[in-house]
């Protein structure tokens, strides 16, 4: 019987692959973090925004690596674990990405309604996101992840773009002040910024088992140390890139609008725009509006189908196929929560500072708890091998 390469890739699921999952990492780390984190951290923390953002994403590098050690023993549904601490681990998840959906949803619905569209109401927005972003996420995570590499070209093309053809008005003594000894603001800066963190989480929900399943060691031969390092070498450059980029964007931000800073929000977007050259070569606003609109429609898909995770491994007997009615729960409580809590632009930084950061606090540490478990359960499995 035919037992090749081909065979076993028709035969069995394909699983997200290690490039895919750095590529999610990146996106998980700079989708959010370009919107309205820049004005509410120069707000707090002055000129010493980009060492909050820097320990911030630090911090978020720390729970990607423990996620990504959960994945690699088939995620947080496939974990042995009691019941009587995976539900709770499950509904802690659950509500963490239930309030994250409904927040960055009506953030990204705000600019597209008011900025986009000229005022439109909000709700309809919301609803057209939230149905196409589940369309998206019911293919499930190795579909996010091609569409992660698809896109990854535009990502290029666009800062290619902005890096050339177009150049700041900003004083880039306006960020000197980062410099100063006075540290006023930044313990608070973290702790607050933490809201708009937190998201690598998601990645515990992964399966990275079956990774090598269609490759030529599918058969169970151990892949050769080229291999695993090529593999760190994709996990460090995606970790660096999108670190280097938040930084950054902080710092231009902070050279470019000074003291204006804090009454700035959408930051990405308004600063394309923001250009000396405008009248000769034009802006770059749109080519970053559109990438910035693909990379939240891909993080709003992960948040659905993270949370969607979260109801099936609350079931008795949890389902295969993704079923529409955990989307049209998270996508219905999400909608009103965010119409009625978060109406306001001070009802919404007061959630995100006040709220969520201990919800995203909470659930970063259960993250990396759940990843150090991993590892030990890894290590046990790996000795007992050997005796055997």
């Amino acid at each position: 019987m035919k037992s090749d390469v081909s065979s076993i890739q028709r035969n069995q699921t394909r699983k997200v692959s290690y490039t895919e999952v750095a590529l999610l990492a990146v996106i998980l780390l700079i989708a959010t973090k370009f919107c309205t984190l820049p004005s509410v951290l120069a707000g707090i923390t002055g000129s010493k925004a980009i060492w909050a953002v820097l320990i911030l994403s630090v911090i978020e590098l720390t729970i990607l690596f423990f996620s990504v050690k959960t994945a690699k023993c088939g995620g947080l549904l496939a974990l042995p674990m009691k019941r009587a601490l995976k539900v709770p681990l499950l509904l802690l998840f659950l509500a963490f990405f239930a309030l994250k959906l409904a927040a960055f949803t009506r953030e990204i619905s705000t600019y597209f309604a008011l900025s986009l569209f000229e005022n439109i109401p909000v709700l309809p927005v919301m609803i057209l996101l939230l149905v196409s972003c589940s369309l998206i996420a019911r293919k499930g995570y190795m579909a996010i992840g091609r569409l992660a590499e698809i896109f990854l070209w535009l990502f290029v093309f666009v800062l290619l773009f902005v890096l050339i053809f177009t150049r700041t008005e900003g004083d880039f003594f306006n960020a000197l002040a980062m410099f100063s000894p006075d540290l006023s603001g930044l313990g608070k800066g973290v702790f607050c910024g933490l809201a708009w963190f937190g998201d690598g989480a998601m990645l515990s929900f992964l399966d990275l088992r079956g990774e090598t399943r269609f490759s030529p060691h599918a058969r169970g031969i151990e892949p050769p140390p080229a291999e695993s390092k090529a593999k760190r070498r994709i996990a460090f450059a995606a970790a660096f890139l999108s670190v280097l980029l938040v930084v950054i964007f902080f710092a231009v931000f902070t050279s470019s609008y000074g003291d204006a800073a804090k009454m700035t929000d959408y930051a990405f977007i308004k600063l394309s725009a923001f250009k000396a050259n405008t009248d000769e070569l034009g802006s770059a606003d749109w080519p970053v509006i559109i990438l910035w609109s693909i990379l939240s429609c891909l993080y709003v898909a992960l948040l659905l189908l993270s949370g969607a995770e979260c109801l099936n491994g609350l079931r008795r007997t949890p389902q295969k196929k993704k079923s529409p009615i955990s989307f049209s729960l998270l996508g219905g409580a999400a909608i009103p929560f965010a119409l009625f809590f978060l109406d306001e632009e001070g009802d919404y930084s007061d959630f995100m500072t006040r709220v969520m950061c201990v919800i995203t606090l909470v659930a970063a540490l259960a993250a990396i708890g759940v990843g150090v478990y991993s590892l030990i359960r890894a290590r046990q499995g790996g000795s007992r091998e050997n005796e055997n």
